[in-house]
Formats: C-alpha cells, structure tokens, sequence
C-alpha cells in the first residue's frame, strides 16, 4: 500500500505547511543525498512526518528554508531520524541548519541490543512493519527531476512509521534504565559539524599507501590528485568514478609510462592531460617530507599489553551482561591511555580526550577505578 504524502516544490505551499509543522511537538525527519552521482554531494530531498500527514520538501526548487532551520534548532520539539549522522553534517554543511533534542532511533535500537539497526531490520523488530526495500530505489539518483513515483513512496517510507518507533523504543529505554545513555548519545551527534575541506596540496594523503612513496613520488600523486578533482568536478561525478585511488597510486609510481587499463575515466578522456599531470610531477619540486612529532609514542611494553587485555576483558564481560557492542562500553583510545599511564585514570574518568560519556563514568566508573586499584596492589604485594 502506498505511502500518503505531499510532495512540495514551490515556496509558497512550504510557507504554510511550515507554519503548520511549528506547532508540532515531534516530528520525524530523513534526507535523502546525490553522493553516488554528484562532485559535491548535497541534499536533494527532505522527508518530514508530524505523525499523521507527511512531506516531501524540494530544496532543489524551494529556496528560502530558513523556517525548517528554526523547527530543526527548536529545543521543544523532538526531532527522530535514523542513523541521523550524515543528515546532521549536511544540514550543517548544506543550509547551516543544527538540529536540537535529536532522538535517533538507530542509536536507540543498539543501546536495546539490536545487531542489525538498518530502519527495515529495526521497524519489523519493535513494531512488526515491513518497509519494502527495493536496492534499484536505494540507488536512485535524488538529484533529477521530476523524481519518479517510485522514489517518492520510498523516500516516505523512511519517515512514516518513525514516531510510532519512537514511542516503542523509548517504552523499552525507560524500562532499562537507559534514557539517559541514548539522550546523551544523541547530545553529542547533535553537535556534529561538516568538517571543512581539505586543501588539496595535502589531501592527496587520504590515499591509503601514500606514505610509502618517495618525494618524487609523492609530488607526482599530489599533482594527480588535484588533476583527477578538476575533472570530477566539471564532469560533475564523484571522484572516485574518475580515478580510483588504487589507479593514483600506481600512476605515481609509473615514471611516466602508464600501463594500459589504468587510470580509469581519465585514462579513457584525457589520457594526454593526464600525462601532462605525471609530467608536472616529475618536474616540479619534490613534495617534502611531512613534518614528525618531536616526541616518538610511548612503546608497547609486555606490562602495558597485559593492562589493556585485562581492560578489553572487563569491556568484553560488561558487554555480554548488558547485550550491547563493547564500543559503547567504553572508548578503545580511553583504555589504551589508562593501559599507558594508570596514574592518569582520573582524567579518563572526567572526559578523556573527550571520548568518555558522562554516563559511562556514572555506570562504568567505579568498577574501572576497582580494576585498576587491583592492578596496583598486585604490584604491592
């Protein structure tokens, strides 16, 4: 059966269903984004549910949004959205939009123990509704126009049931005294921001295997990066559909000689700018060497090795108990640290390096510091 919704792309009928959606007290919301065909991938549709009528607003065609910013940064209205990590960064990214008392019911259903907290496996969980999920709509393409009808009843889909799940899993929170981890959770996705660009002079490091290169080398792969970007972004593709990183990383090892079948899109378009690119490379000054911390990492000793096993036991054993990932126990980079420095517990337990949850110090805390108190009469006796 399909979805009811209404889908809006003039200014006008947005103003008033705005007006409307102000004096909701929750809403349900989702986005749908271009990554899969776009240089920059944007927000191409935003799905919003009061609980009883749905709506699919055009960003693409309606431009002042500045009422949908108010609702999102509204504390009094609860805001639910799925697995809402990326739709906060692209808000924030897109329209300069945050979004305050976030219930994310993702976040929500792994805090209940759910392996599998995709929205389908979620929905037929706790509420027993079965969303068809067909993998062609997964992968429509949410920047053309007009949409298919096909996409927009699965687009509505997303946010449909959402308050009905709300209200289910929060029943189910409240019964195991875990409101308060999933609210805090949800504070700290919240505050997310898209982070700036990279410039490209440095970006070319994200390719995995670039540290292994030679200077020569390197300014090669810098000059390839900046070269497959500039044609990503007027082909307007991602840049991966340009050139693989893998295909990067052989061509500025090449010496200028390209072996057949690589360098993908740009290899087959503009193979004599792309060896105009490896040429620069070669002739322009070596990339330097990045700069090293003054300090090298304190070493693994054996002791420090047995401390951390002893505390991925006790995350390990907490976890079990409680049926939720150890991840959300405590942070690995917390326990690393205290395996480093003990005499530095204290500090973990007030924040850390900002990974440590208040409510992981409140539930966690005491048994850690008992962990820890043992370790040093060990050493005593």
């Amino acid at each position: 059966m399909r979805n009811r919704y209404r889908y809006i792309n003039e200014q006008a009928e947005w103003d008033a269903v705005a007006v409307k959606l102000q004096e909701s007290a929750r809403l349900a919301l989702d986005t749908e984004r271009n990554g899969r065909y776009a240089y920059r991938e944007r927000i191409c549709l935003i799905q919003i549910s009061d609980g009883n009528d749905t709506y699919l607003l055009d960003p693409l065609t309606v431009g002042d949004l500045s009422a949908l910013g108010r609702i999102l940064g509204d504390e009094s209205v609860v805001k639910a959205l799925h697995g809402s990590e990326e739709d906060i960064r692209f808000f924030d990214r897109d329209f300069g939009f945050s979004v305050n008392n976030l219930f994310d019911t993702g976040m929500a259903a792994r805090f209940l123990g759910v392996a599998r907290p995709n929205l389908g496996a979620v929905l037929e969980e706790f509420c027993g509704v079965v969303i068809p999920k067909d993998r062609q709509l997964q992968m429509s393409h949410w920047g053309l126009r007009p949409l298919p009808r096909a996409a927009l009843d699965y687009a509505a889909s997303d946010v449909h049931h959402l308050l009905t799940l709300v209200d289910e899993l929060d029943y189910r929170l409240e019964k195991t005294g875990r409101q308060g981890w999933v609210g805090e959770e949800c504070e700290r996705v919240s505050a997310l921001r898209h982070p700036p660009e990279e410039p490209l002079d440095t970006a070319y490091r994200r390719v995995k295997g670039w540290d292994s290169l030679d200077q020569r080398q390197m300014a090669v792969l810098r000059e390839l990066y900046a070269f497959r970007d500039g044609k990503a972004c007027v082909w307007d593709i991602p840049v991966h559909q340009a050139a693989s990183n893998d295909d990067l990383l052989a061509l500025a090892q090449s010496d200028g000689i390209v072996e057949r079948g690589t360098g993908g899109m740009l290899a087959g378009r503009c193979f004599g700018e792309l060896l105009d690119a490896i040429q620069r490379g070669l002739d322009g000054p070596e990339e330097p060497k990045p700069e090293r911390p003054d300090a090298p990492p304190e070493p693994w000793t054996p002791e420090r090795r047995e401390r951390l096993k002893s505390l991925k036991r006790w995350r390990a054993k907490l976890s079990g108990d409680l049926g939720i990932a150890v991840s959300h126990i405590w942070p690995t980079p917390s326990l690393e640290r205290i395996s480093m420095r003990p005499d530095l517990l204290c500090r973990e337990l007030a924040g850390g390096e900002g990974e440590v949850r208040r409510w992981q110090n409140a539930e966690f805390g005491d048994s850690l510091m008992t962990l820890v108190e043992n370790w040093q009469l060990d050493q005593v006796g």
